[in-house]
């Protein structure tokens, strides 16, 4: 007998409707341009905050939101290029960006279901070979708890944080074919495990374009990773960004229970992570 899985199926199998570009944008796809940086993520990773610093930047040329969920999301990828470029400015506008700053001038697709999609590092290479891929790490513990609280706040969850991870398995299973939303919304746990994924861009993308980094080096010493992020990416510094910590979720603390089985599972997963990035960090 199945078990009742207790998450809100109409919101989270839902197609995310936010930041749907103009009338004009979704007629011009064809004068709009594809995006040369791609910060695939983690989901509750920081992206936000490294998001919106780089948007500082007077080489980056603004989007219509931060997350197209294109390359990681097949009921999205299957639409075609017109849909994905509709989100980015126009050939235009870009020139006229590059002649303003006398430098080149890129897009940016900051999508975080990216990072752990089987399909995503090919499609991205597919379009673009020479992308820069752009990948911040958190402590899978921390991630997992941060995700299940924006999971609660969204309507996606109804359950307690231990039941959830107590269900997640099944949940994943109930999920649909062509796009799992129930992996992505509620895959508090599977998504922590970042060996099974660091690959798949390793396997595809050349090492002079990844760039990888965690949110706590970020947080802890803003200014010197983003400016060797910058310097990765090809951009002249910018001294004038303001780097703050963003879209923080509440401080409700983790049952220290839950925290310590959470510790225990990822453990072995993380030294294989470490073994791949050849860096360890403190989780």
């Amino acid at each position: 007998m199945s078990r009742e899985l207790l998450y809100n199926a109409e919101t989270v199998f839902a197609e995310s409707k936010d930041h749907l570009p103009s009338a004009f944008c979704r007629l011009t796809p064809f004068l709009r341009i594809m995006p040369d940086f791609f910060l695939v993520g983690v989901q509750k990773g920081g992206t936000t905050s490294l998001f919106e610093a780089l948007y500082q930047h007077p080489q980056i040329i603004p989007n219509k939101t931060k997350e197209m969920f294109y390359y990681g999301n097949s009921n999205n990828f299957k639409k075609g290029k017109s849909f994905y470029k509709q989100f980015f400015a126009t050939e235009v506008h870009k020139n006229s960006c590059e002649k303003r700053v006398e430098k080149p001038c890129h897009a940016i697709d900051a999508s975080t279901d990216s990072f752990d999609s089987k399909e995503a590092p090919q499609r991205i290479f597919a379009d673009n070979s020479n992308a820069k891929i752009v990948i911040i790490l958190r402590d899978p513990v921390e991630r997992a708890y941060s995700q299940y609280k924006f999971s609660v706040k969204l309507g996606y969850e109804q359950a307690s944080f231990e039941k959830a991870l107590d269900l997640e398995e099944e949940r994943i299973a109930s999920g649909e074919a062509a796009h799992n939303y129930a992996f992505q919304r509620l895959g508090y746990k599977s998504r922590g495990i970042y060996c099974n994924y660091i690959k798949n861009w390793q396997n595809i993308f050349d090492s002079k374009n990844i760039f990888i980094a965690s949110s706590e080096e970020f947080f802890k010493e803003p200014r010197i990773m983003y400016n060797k992020l910058t310097d990765f990416l090809g951009l002249e510094n910018n001294k004038n960004a303001e780097l703050k910590k963003l879209n923080q979720g509440s401080s409700e603390k983790m049952n220290p229970e839950t925290q310590k089985m959470l510790s225990d599972f990822y453990k072995p997963h993380n030294e294989k992570l470490f073994k791949i990035l050849n860096k360890r960090y403190d989780w």
